[in-house]
């Protein structure tokens, strides 16, 4: 409840300075997506799922704002064990889109890209990141070093993690540092709250034009149709 408190007071605030709000989410789509069910003519006739839903898939990232989706930053992609969503593929795809936001919204105004708590979207700097408790002793007390964090090297593992945690330094994420660079704000919704970001239902239309029309699935062909046709 306290974080959907903040979420709406910050975003009331950048509304009323009015700040350029935008919204951001991944989505996939399987080579096997079609529809569930289908109407049948009087001799019986009607096209039959030729799939389970499942196999190669392709992920899709954007932004979307009052003014529609931003084909500027449509990222499109096929997903294999070498080549998925990850920290380093967003961080990416934010940088290039925060370098567009700002060149189509000069200073002073105010650019905020709304996102969720994805696990990509969360990776904490390399600084701030705490120890695990999985390392071994000798790292633990090599992260206490370098923060220059003194112990007694008497000390068990679990009083140099105890002692570790207790000086953690202020959650510092990456897409926040990347994001500053162009003075553009980062805002996230509160957890689990995915209906409130706008885009799910880009995605959802998407999803339904997928399955409508996908009898071969060639690659990337319908999610950029459906972005041409319903966003010019």
């Amino acid at each position: 409840m306290s974080q959907r408190a903040t979420y709406f007071q910050n975003l009331d605030n950048l509304r009323d300075d009015g700040a350029r709000i935008y919204y951001h989410d991944e989505t996939w789509c399987n080579v096997g997506e079609e529809k569930r069910s289908i109407w049948l003519s009087d001799r019986g006739e009607g096209r039959l799922r030729k799939g389970d839903g499942k196999g190669k898939r392709i992920a899709i990232s954007a932004i979307v704002s009052e003014q529609g989706l931003d084909k500027h930053t449509v990222d499109i992609f096929r997903c294999d064990e070498e080549h998925a969503m990850n920290s380093n593929h967003f961080i990416e795809w934010l940088h290039k889109t925060a370098a567009h936001l700002r060149i189509c919204h000069p200073e002073p105004t105010r650019i905020c890209i709304i996102i969720d708590n994805a696990t990509w979207h969360c990776e904490l700097c390399d600084d701030v990141k705490p120890p695990k408790r999985s390392w071994r002793k000798d790292s633990v007390k090599q992260w206490l070093q370098q923060r220059k964090i003194k112990f007694d090297r008497l000390m068990t593992k679990a009083q140099l993690l105890e002692l570790a945690f207790a000086n953690v330094p202020p959650k510092k994420f990456k897409s926040n540092t990347v994001a500053s660079q162009f003075n553009v704000e980062i805002l996230r919704l509160p957890i689990k709250h995915c209906t409130l970001n706008p885009i799910e239902l880009v995605w959802a239309s998407l999803k339904e034009y997928v399955r409508k029309y996908n009898t071969s699935f060639v690659s990337m062909k319908y999610p950029i149709n459906f972005c041409d046709s319903h966003f010019n």
